[in-house]
């Protein structure tokens, strides 16, 4: 189940409560989100929470908040920290990588 949330939610969820997470930092203004949305559509399909997602606008306090190079951006959370990160051309297998991260298997 995918959420969509603003910055300082989803801080409050990571940071404060330190729950587990993944989140997908993408943009409505970028190509290269746009041609990963169907892989991570296809990848969701079926997870239970805790996935997220946040529009990161061009120039906005979520690049350097979150510490982003690029997006689409997938990073996994828990404990309060950050477990991993990819970036870029994103597949499955990292999908599930970062999902594992953070204690979910299925």
């Amino acid at each position: 189940m995918l959420t969509s949330v603003q910055s300082e939610e989803l801080a409050a969820i990571i940071r404060k409560d330190k729950k587990p997470a993944l989140v997908l930092f993408q943009g409505s203004w970028c190509g290269d989100c746009k041609a990963f949305e169907p892989t991570w559509d296809r990848w969701i399909s079926g997870k239970k929470a805790p996935i997220f997602r946040i529009d990161v606008p061009r120039g906005g306090e979520e690049w350097k908040e979150w510490a982003l190079d690029e997006i689409p951006t997938i990073a996994s959370y828990s404990g309060g920290a950050e477990k991993g990160r990819v970036h870029g051309v994103i597949t499955e297998s990292d999908l599930n990588r970062l999902w594992k991260m953070i204690g979910q298997d299925r």
